[in-house]
Parts: structure tokens; C-alpha cells; sequence
């Protein structure tokens, strides 16, 4: 859009906007008489300007016709300006010659130069003759006007009969000027010139209707001075200006040239001389009242087309000698090449070959000349290739093309241009070709083809991103594979360097290696981290090699870049799950043999507490180490837990009645402080698992939150259905898709960063302040979950909060309901015989004593093989066997197996300090087992042993195992 087009039609609008108001204020005045004048004066000029500067902002040949337009409207401009001082000011009257009536025809002669213009006219060369049809039109136009408007005598004699004739004469011009332009934008095939002419021509019947009115209005004598006609000449200037503003400058060229015959071509150019015959009738008519401006427009007439005659027959001349230089041009030019160039008339026969086109026939140019194609190629080919040649003369257009060709035996490959070969008057008569033996680059170009297409299917479908760079490390190549690893197309990246697939902290150390690259001959392997065009940060593998030319040129560097982002992390998460699994057994080691030893100091201070006067000094000190047990037995318990070596006793539970069950005690637990908000799921699924586990689960979690929020917060519990699909599995390894049951604890605390989520559920890690935390509590919900068949996730920010997301396989059975824990009683006696198998001396020793004491009769065994040759002995008394069920050389399960082949009977109950496959599969107490976990109280140890001697031997037997 042009700038100075806002500007021009607001100009345009105030104009004409003011014309409107001072006829509408002073109607019929001679004030709006003048100022009218004053306006239309103004519009002319900013027509002038407008088309000026279209000019200027056009081609060559908007260039040529806007500057006439603007020449033409300067003159209407002084044609106004002189109206107005004769009529508004003077007051002179219309019977006398006015300056301003020279001008009335005449301006128009620039414009009118414009309909001998055309966008293919060379930029020089036809200046001398434009300028003597200039000559020859302003003769004309004037000799029309003296003749038949301004020869005072008619106007004295009758005044009105002239200004009628003015009238006539008007309407005639300005009509055929309107209709020439009409015409000559309809004729011309030129976009450009058919936009202008057209255009014009709308112009021009405005003003002729504005200029026909006026003159009427002046023939019949009842013109009046500032009216509603005197607005048509400010609106038609702005018609002249809203034309020119929206001229976009843009030239388009015709497809074809506009065929010009012979006649057109001569009446062309000697038309112009028929000038001075119309001029000197003419001119007689005036020549006793405007003697001199006869003799005036004679000379000039004669003149103009003297000096016409002159540069045409110049032109003429210069035109043969140009000819003749081309002709022997172009025949150095076909006799010079090795192409083949060729004419053919309609019938195929050839009117000119040169001779690098016979010798590839095999013949003489004299045996070519007039035979066609059949006769000179082996006659299916030559009717093909004639078959071709019409088809280019049908389309009318030149093409480029291969074909085959066969003559004296031999085959050849042509690369043929042929177009229509035509006359002066643009008629086909024939074709013309020029054809070039291609037949060795095709086959270097067929052997070159399959080795790029071997190329392009390899860098196309290799699964490598490859990327070439060049001397200055700019991306020269990108592979689809480079698009789907780093998400640029290929159009975004060519031409850019790789700092922007390179982190920040890391753009300075890959650009050296880059630089070593580029001086080293041999390939290099490296590893760092990349980004992503959405901003993730991915791990790449880069392979990259120079490239280097025969001569020992660096080309640049090509690279191939693996994806390893997947197995990275598959790498860190195998290490972090052998890491947490070897701490796992580390833990269950420990614990196994801490709690044997447990046992043994919880036995022996409660035999120290009963044994105590009342009034004892050392009771508080058998408390503290009753006390301290206890607290390690809790420890060994979170360690089993971490290390999933604990007895799970799973139900069907509904986790919802599991939550809100616990809800009043978490709010009396957490504080007041921090909002609790419970949101259990509708329709939830059932899970299976240990509900005391459960409780544990969110006990921890919840204690985790209160912490996390010393300023108070908000924790919420929410549980819901939810199914995890391949994708979610794919992100979150180890998971298995399927149907689950999320348990999800979430707090509006301090969060965590990405590097604490890394350690948070290992043993004894704690962000806590030293003797404020174990470090065990989210490593015994890990294990719980994992040990129950489920996945944990956390998602936290710091300073965002934290969520642990807990995902547990949902079953389709009915919950069970939660059985409440039994109550001991007082001690319970009894006088059967027990066979107690235990390898830990201390805790055999213990175990035996107070069974003892309780009246039992205890056969103590260190091992296995002891234990059985005890059984054999006493086979028919003993009725309970106790065995520990790790153990060296037999665990206890296969003791106790062997024990019933003696003594089908016998009551068999285990006690152990973490799981074995030996009672426990995947955690969980194999169905008809007694199971008694260490640490154990004395009073806990009693009471199993008594529960197990009076249950019925079709009852159940794998209870909850006693806690206390």
C-alpha cells in the first residue's frame, strides 16, 4: 500500500467536504462562485501531486504514463486558476477570448500521448519521434479549437449558436477521448497497460460529463455561479486522485506479444503524416482572423512531420544494419556449438540444420535439408519424435525435454528444446529446436542417482539422526531422524549454528571440542546432554567425523546422534534399584540378627523386672532397657519393612473405610494448625492388603506432611479409581499396566528439590535435624507398597508442596471387614511337651527357661539334626514343635516336614526375624502356618505358645502376628 495514500484521500475528503458546506451555507453566491473555483483549483493540484507520485513508485512504463497524466492535469490546473481570475474577479464577458479556453481541449494532449505507449516499448530510442507526435497532436487540437470555437466574428454574430457549437464540439472530444481509452485498454493484452487505460477511460467520461454540462449550461443561458455543478469539478479531480493513489506499481508483461501485421505496422507509422492534412483545411478557416497562429501551426505541422520521416527512415537504417550484424552473429553462433539447431516447417521436414546437427545424424547438412524425421531415424522412432514435435507446435509453448534417438544404428539421448517457430505476424509456420547429446551424462547420472538414492535411504530411515555441518559449524544437512529426536524441521535449523541444542553452562565446552574436531582428521565420540524444541533437556551419544576432500580439504564435520535419553535412565534406575535392593538385604540382615538378639535382652529384663522387690533402685533401670528394647524392635520392625522381610497378613479392604477410619486420629495427631481434608473416591475398588500396613502407609505420610508445614498448611487424602495404560507405563518403569486404586497424600509444604526425591525413600536419609527423625518412615511405606504388589511416585517442588501418589492393584471381590486385635490375658500354664529348635544359644537358653517355668517340658535342640534325633526319642510325648526358621544346613519348614513324617501330630509354630520362602511367598504367611515374628515379649511367646496347643486342628492358623 502506497504511504502517501491515507493522506491523499483524506486530503480529498476535506475538499470535497468544504466544497459541500459552502454550497450548502452560500448557495448561488458569488462567494461560493469563487471559493468553488478555489477548491476545484486545489483538487487539480492534488491530482497532480497524487499522479506524480505514482509515477515514482512505478516501472517503466507507469513511469512514462503517470508523468504525462501529471503533465496534463498541471495544465487543467492553470486552466482553472485563469477561469477563475476571469470570471470570479474580472468578470469578463464570454463572447471575448479567455486564456483559459486554450486550455480547454488542450490540456488533455499529454494524456492523450499515453494511448501511443506500451509497456514493451524500449526505455530510449524513441524519444525524437514521440516528441514530433507530441508537435503533430498539439497542432491538431489547437487547429480544432481556433477553428471551430475562437474566431470572434461568429461569436458576435450570435453568441448563443457558438457556445451551443462549444458544446457539440465538447461532448464530441471528450467522448471519443473517453472511447479511445476504453478501446486501447480492451486491445491490449498488457495487465498493467489494460489497468491504466481502463481506468482513464472512466476518468475521462467524467470529466466529459462535467465539462458538457458546464458548456450546456452556458449554451442555453442559465448558468449560475455557484451551484450544485460547480462540486462535479472537485469530484471529479478526486476521481483522478483516488485513481492514482491506488496504483500498486507493479508491472506485469503480457505471456504473448501482440501480433502487429504489416498494414497495422505501416499505418502505425505514417498515420502521424496524415497530421498536417487535416491541419491546413483547418487552419484556412481561420487564417484571416488568426493569421498568425495559422501560419504558426502550419510550419509546426509540416515540421513535426518532417522530423518524423526523418528518425523513421533513420530508425530504418540502423534496423538493416542491426539485422544484417545478427544474422552473421547468429550464424557463428549455430556453426560454433556441438548442439544440434534446427528449424522444422509443419510437415517435419527440416528447413535449417547446422552442422554439428548432421554430423550427429551422421550426414551432410544438403542430406538433411528437406527430409523429415522417419527417413533420417529409424522409422518408429522418427514417427515418435515427429509425434512430439506436433504436440509442442499444438501447445504453442517451448519445452525442455529428453528423447530417445536412433539413426545409422546408433542410440543417442537428447536433451531437446523445441518451441513454435513463427512469422512476423506471429502465425506458427513451423518448429524450432536445439538438441545436446547427453547420452554419457546420463549414464554418469543414472550411476550417480542409485548411489544417492543408496545415500538418501540410508540417511532417510537410518534410526541415527544425522547432521552435517559446514567449516564454520552451520547445519548443512538434517535427517528425519534429527527431526523427531530434537523437534526442529528441517527448514528451521539449515543455516543456524548448534548453540541452540546445546544447554547454556555447556555452549562453551562443546564449541572448543567443536574447534578440535575441525583440526583433527579422525572421527571423536562424546556424550552430553541436549535440548529440545519444546525445552526438554535429552542425553545424546554424538559420533563425528570431518569431512575432508581428495585433496585434503575440510568440508565440514557430519555427525550422528543417538537418542540414549531411555537408557539412561533405564541405567539410573537399575542402579537405583540395586542400590535400594542391596540395602534392602543388608537391612533384612541386620535385622534378622538384631532381633535375635533383641529377644534375648527383652527376655531377660522382664525376668529382672518380675524378679524385683517393689521398692527396687534397679526397676527404673530394667524399665530404661525394656524401653530402649522396645524402640530397636521398632527400628528392626521399619528395616524389615524397607526390606519387605516382614509377615503380611493381607485382606480385601476398601481403602476409604481404611482413611476415614484414621481421619479423627490424624487430626488429633497433626494439630490444629494444618487443615486436614479427606476426599474418598466414588465407587472405589477393592485392594488387597494388610490393613495395619495401610494405616502405617498413611500414618507416615501424614507425619512427613506436618513437618513438611511447620507454619500450618492444608494435607488432603483423596483416593480414586484409575487405570494405568502402556504410556504411563513406558514414563514410569517398573509399572505394569492395568486397573488400580490411587492413594494419594498430598501437603501445601516446603517441597523438595529434584536431587532430594532421589534419596528420600533410602534408609537413615533424613533432611530432618539430627534427633528429630529416624530416617525410616518413607523407607517403610517404599517397602510396604512394594512388598503389597504396588508403585509409589512423588511429585514436588520446592516451595510448591509434595505429593506421593500410591498406586495398588484392584481386585473384584467384596472387602473384608477388619478383625480387632486380641487382648492377652494373665499368664497361661501348661505341662505338654514342646521341642524348641533355635541355633542362637542365648535365645535357645531364653526360650527354654520360660517355657520351663510355665510348666512346659522344654527338649532343647541346637540344629536340625539335633532337633530330629530328639523327635525320634521322644516322638510319642512331644505335642508343639518351635523351630526358628533360618537356620544353617535345613531352614525350618523342611525340618518341620520331616518332623510330621515321624509325628503326624505335631503342632509346628515358626518364629523368625525377617521372611523367608521357606513359610512366606512374596510376604504374605502361607495359609495353615503359626507364625510368631522376633523380637518377641516373654508374655507374647507364652500366650502364642498356649494359642497354638488348644486351636482346633481344622481352625484357622495364620493370624496377625502378635506386635507386642
Amino acid at each position: 500500500m502506497p504511504k502517501d495514500r491515507k493522506p491523499a484521500i483524506a486530503a480529498a475528503a476535506i475538499l470535497v467536504l468544504a466544497h459541500l458546506v459552502l454550497l450548502a451555507v452560500r448557495y448561488g453566491t458569488a462567494f461560493a462562485s469563487l471559493w468553488g473555483d478555489w477548491i476545484g483549483a486545489a483538487t487539480a493540484l492534488l491530482a497532480v501531486i497524487v499522479s506524480w507520485s505514482a509515477s515514482r513508485r512505478s516501472g517503466s512504463f507507469g513511469k512514462r504514463v503517470w508523468r504525462l497524466v501529471s503533465f496534463s492535469v498541471a495544465l487543467a490546473f492553470l486552466g482553472q486558476i485563469s477561469y477563475t481570475y476571469y470570471f470570479d474577479y474580472l468578470h469578463a464577458p464570454t463572447g471575448v477570448l479567455w486564456p483559459s479556453d486554450v486550455l480547454v481541449f488542450f490540456w488533455t494532449v499529454p494524456a492523450m500521448m499515453t494511448l501511443f505507449l506500451s509497456p514493451r516499448d524500449p526505455n530510449s530510442g524513441f524519444r525524437w519521434l514521440r516528441l514530433c507526435d507530441f508537435a503533430q497532436v498539439c497542432t491538431l487540437v489547437l487547429a480544432i479549437e481556433l477553428s471551430t470555437l475562437y474566431m470572434p466574428s461568429r461569436w458576435q454574430q450570435s453568441e448563443r449558436a457558438m457556445a451551443l457549437r462549444a458544446f457539440h464540439v465538447g461532448l464530441a472530444f471528450f467522448g471519443l477521448l473517453a472511447l479511445s481509452f476504453l478501446v486501447r485498454g480492451l486491445l491490449t493484452r498488457s495487465p498493467t497497460a489494460r489497468g491504466f487505460f481502463l481506468r482513464l477511460a472512466g476518468f475521462f467520461f467524467a470529466f466529459a460529463l462535467t465539462t458538457n454540462t458546464t458548456l450546456f449550461a452556458f449554451s442555453v443561458g442559465n448558468f449560475r455561479q455557484g451551484t450544485w455543478p460547480d462540486l462535479m469539478w472537485t469530484l471529479t479531480y478526486c476521481i483522478l486522485v483516488l485513481i492514482a493513489v491506488n496504483w500498486d506499481g507493479i508491472e506485469q508483461l503480457p505471456e504473448t506479444d501482440e501480433p502487429i501485421g504489416p498494414s497495422l505496422q505501416l499505418l502505425m507509422q505514417f498515420s502521424p503524416l496524415l497530421i498536417p492534412a487535416i491541419v491546413f483545411p483547418l487552419v484556412l478557416r481561420i487564417a484571416q482572423e488568426q493569421f498568425l497562429w495559422s501560419v504558426f501551426l502550419v510550419m509546426t505541422s509540416f515540421i513535426a512531420a518532417s522530423g518524423r520521416l526523418f528518425v523513421v527512415q533513420n530508425q530504418l537504417v540502423q534496423g538493416s544494419r542491426e539485422l544484417q550484424k545478427n544474422l552473421s552473429l547468429l550464424r557463428g553462433i549455430t556453426e560454433g556449438t556441438t548442439d544440434s539447431i534446427f528449424v522444422k516447417d509443419l510437415q517435419g521436414r527440416y528447413l535449417m540444420i547446422n552442422s554439428a546437427g548432421a554430423r550427429l545424424l551422421g550426414r551432410s547438412v544438403e542430406e538433411v535439408i528437406g527430409k523429415d524425421d522417419r527417413e533420417l531415424f529409424a522409422p518408429e522412432n522418427g514417427r515418435e519424435i515427429m509425434a512430439a514435435d506436433r504436440r509442442v507446435v499444438e501447445s504453442g509453448t517451448t519445452q525442455t525435454y529428453e528423447e530417445l534417438g536412433v539413426s545409422a544404428g546408433v542410440a543417442r539421448t537428447y536433451l531437446s528444446t523445441k518451441g513454435p517457430y513463427r512469422d512476423p505476424n506471429g502465425e506458427i509456420v513451423g518448429l524450432l529446436g536445439i538438441c545436446r547429446d547427453i547420452t554419457d551424462r546420463k549414464r554418469a547420472e543414472e550411476e550417480f542417482r542409485q548411489s544417492q538414492q543408496k545415500l538418501r535411504i540410508h540417511f532417510e530411515h537410518t534410526p541415527l539422526a544425522v547432521i552435517e555441518w559446514d567449516t564454520q559449524l552451520r547445519i548443512t544437512e538434517w535427517s528425519p531422524s534429527a527431526e523427531q529426536i530434537f523437534g526442529y524441521s528441517r527448514a528451521e535449523v539449515i543455516g543456524r549454528d548448534g548453540s541452540f541444542l546445546v544447554p547454556t553452562s555447556q555452549r562453551e565446552h562443546v564449541e572448543k571440542m567443536g574447534q578440535e574436531i575441525l583440526q583433527q582428521s579422525g572421527g571423536t565420540r562424546s556424550a552430553n546432554e541436549n535440548l529440545t524444541k519444546e525445552g526438554r533437556t535429552i542425553s545424546c551419544e554424538w559420533y563425528n567425523t570431518p569431512l575432508v576432500d581428495e585433496s585434503g580439504r575440510l568440508l565440514g564435520v557430519a555427525s550422528l546422534v543417538q537418542d540414549v535419553t531411555e537408557r539412561v535412565g533405564l541405567e539410573e534406575k537399575l542402579r537405583q534399584s540395586q542400590k535400594m535392593e542391596a540395602i534392602g538385604r543388608l537391612a533384612g540382615g541386620v535385622a534378622h540378627d538384631f532381633n535375635n538378639l533383641l529377644t534375648v535382652i527383652m527376655g531377660y529384663s522382664q525376668i529382672l523386672t518380675d524378679g524385683l522387690p517393689e521398692a527396687s533402685p534397679l526397676a527404673d533401670a530394667t524399665t530404661q532397657i525394656r524401653t530402649s528394647a522396645n524402640r530397636a524392635a521398632g527400628i528392626t520392625r521399619q528395616l524389615l519393612a524397607f526390606s519387605r522381610k516382614q509377615v503380611l497378613l493381607p485382606r480385601v479392604i476398601d481403602l476409604n473405610n481404611i482413611m476415614l477410619n484414621l481421619d479423627t486420629m490424624l487430626r488429633r495427631l497433626i494439630g490444629e494448625d494444618i487443615e486436614v481434608l479427606t476426599v474418598p473416591g466414588r465407587n472405589l475398588g477393592a485392594v488387597k492388603a494388610d490393613p495395619g500396613q495401610i494405616e502405617q502407609i498413611i500414618m507416615n505420610l501424614a507425619l512427613n506432611a506436618r513437618d513438611a508445614m511447620p507454619h500450618g498448611g492444608k494435607l488432603t487424602l483423596e483416593t480414586e479409581n484409575t487405570e494405568l495404560d502402556e504410556a504411563y507405563a513406558r514414563d514410569h518403569q517398573p509399572v505394569q499396566p492395568g486397573h488400580y486404586v490411587m492413594l494419594a497424600v498430598s501437603d501445601t509444604g516446603t517441597g523438595m528439590s529434584p536431587a532430594t526425591q532421589t534419596h528420600i525413600f533410602e534408609p537413615f536419609f533424613t533432611t530432618k535435624e539430627v534427633g528429630k527423625g529416624t530416617g525410616l518412615g518413607l523407607s517403610t511405606v517404599y517397602g510396604i507398597v512394594k512388598q503389597s504388589g504396588g508403585y509409589i511416585w512423588v511429585y514436588s517442588e520446592p516451595d510448591r508442596g509434595t505429593t506421593f501418589k500410591i498406586y495398588l492393584p484392584r481386585v473384584d471381590q467384596p472387602s473384608e471387614g477388619v478383625e480387632p486385635e486380641k487382648r492377652l490375658g494373665g499368664v497361661q500354664r501348661g505341662t505338654e511337651t514342646v521341642l524348641l529348635v533355635e541355633d542362637d544359644a542365648q535365645l535357645r537358653q531364653l526360650t527354654s527357661a520360660v517355657l520351663g517355668h510355665c510348666g512346659y517340658r522344654v527338649l532343647p535342640a541346637a540344629g536340625t539334626d539335633e532337633g530330629l534325633a530328639l523327635c525320634r526319642e521322644n516322638h510319642r510325648d512331644i505335642q508343639l514343635l518351635i523351630t526358628d526358621v533360618v537356620m544353617p544346613g535345613m531352614n525350618g519348614r523342611q525340618l518341620a516336614e520331616q518332623v510330621k513324617q515321624i509325628s503326624p501330630r505335631i503342632r509346628v509354630l515358626y518364629i523368625s526375624g525377617y521372611t523367608s520362602n521357606a513359610i512366606v511367598h512374596y510376604g504374605v504367611l502361607d495359609a495353615g502356618l503359626w507364625f510368631l515374628p522376633k523380637p518377641f515379649s516373654l508374655s507374647a511367646l507364652v500366650a502364642k505358645v498356649r494359642e497354638v496347643l488348644d486351636a482346633s486342628p481344622d481352625g484357622p492358623q495364620g493370624e496377625r502376628p502378635d506386635k507386642r
